[in-house]
């Protein structure tokens, strides 16, 4: 049986007006929440939103660069 690695990964979205227009991955949920915090203080409160999500990634897929 073979056993598979995987790494969690903590994901930002940022949506602007319903689209969204950025994703950032971070490999720690500290980082992750820091990151929307900074986004939330300078979003449109009334018409955007950010959101972190929590996933499982593949160890063995290639590294993730961050968009902010």
């Amino acid at each position: 049986m073979r056993s598979e690695a995987w790494n969690e990964l903590w994901i930002v979205v940022k949506v602007e007006s319903g689209v969204p227009v950025a994703v950032a991955a971070y490999p720690e949920e500290r980082e992750a929440r820091r990151a929307e915090q900074h986004l939330r203080r300078r979003m449109h409160s009334e018409n955007d939103e950010t959101g972190v999500f929590e996933v499982r990634a593949d160890a063995r897929v290639a590294s993730v660069d961050r968009v902010w």
